[in-house]
């Protein structure tokens, strides 16, 4: 007697090998792009906690050779990277607009680069991806063309952190807008508040 369930040669393996193969081929290599994707080093979070923050303000120690770190950055190959000017709406915080970024990547390059990414999405909460001179932070991941148990793509939003929330990581120091100004950490010789930050 026959079974119900039989698949024949095509298999979800075999599709599962043809669909990442086909997404690849036939979509990110022709007409595809590259972001620098940087992982959030928890490990030096955690043992180094007094390095990291500042001691009175929530934000990256601006003391030299301390801060915030990041891993070395991965070039991802994405299919797609869809870059939306100034889409935030006005809230509470005013006229703060920031872009948004949409990044298709293969299912088979977040399994190879980020495996994380599909099982524990929050564990890359921090990450920082940049595309075209300007940085990101994902803020939503999206498994998209489902199949049996697997997917096809995998679709991430981003918001672009904005140049000034950059000056306290010295690894994104150079994505800063710093007006050509040379950065001191602190105000100047004046007394408080005569003098701008960072001169």
């Amino acid at each position: 007697m026959r079974g119900t369930k039989v698949q024949g040669r095509f298999k979800i393996d075999f599709e599962n090998k043809s669909i990442n193969e086909g997404v690849v081929d036939e979509l990110r290599d022709p007409v595809g792009s590259i972001v620098d994707w940087w992982v959030w080093d928890a490990t030096y979070m955690s043992t180094n906690p007094t390095d990291v923050y500042d001691d009175t303000y929530d934000v990256s120690s601006q003391t030299p050779g301390k801060g915030r770190r990041w891993k070395d950055s991965l070039e991802v190959p994405v299919i797609m990277a869809q870059q939306l000017r100034g889409t935030n709406v006005m809230n509470e915080r005013g006229w703060y607009t920031t872009d948004t970024l949409r990044l298709v990547i293969s299912v088979a390059d977040v399994e190879r680069l980020l495996p994380a990414l599909l099982t524990e999405p929050n564990v890359h909460i921090k990450d920082r991806i940049v595309f075209q001179g300007e940085v990101f932070v994902p803020t939503r991941v999206l498994p998209r063309g489902r199949y049996a148990n697997n997917y096809a793509v995998v679709t991430i939003d981003c918001n672009q952190v904005n140049s000034e929330e950059l000056v306290n990581d010295p690894q994104f120091l150079n994505f800063a807008d710093l007006n050509n100004q040379t950065v001191t950490y602190g105000y100047g010789n004046g007394a408080y508040g005569t003098e701008p930050y960072g001169v």
